[in-house]
């Protein structure tokens, strides 16, 4: 069951769920990355600060790996903990 992100509350684990569920389907991680400003795409106007909050603290818990690329940063997924992402992930949505 997908997230609502429209509802009035949402909590710091649906955003953290509902970004690295879109950064696992675009493969950021084992291919590809998301650049920092990007990573808020797709997200209600309302959530872009809180999105752009929530992907420096999965930093800090290791669960992205950032990294300058262009002269911007990019971000992707940590493939050391790809299980707990998955785990994380699947709370809100079903994966494989």
């Amino acid at each position: 069951m997908p997230i609502d992100l429209k509802k009035k509350e949402i909590s710091d684990e649906e955003i953290e769920a509902a970004l690295l569920h879109k950064m696992y389907w675009m493969r950021a991680g084992a291919k590809y990355h998301i650049y920092e400003p990007d990573s808020p795409k797709g997200f209600p106007p309302n959530l872009h600060k809180r999105v752009l909050e929530t992907a420096k603290d999965l930093y800090k818990k290791g669960l992205l790996v950032k990294f300058p690329h262009k002269g911007e940063t990019v971000w992707q997924l940590n493939l050391d903990k790809m299980e707990e992402i998955k785990e994380k992930i699947r709370k809100f949505y079903e994966i494989p």
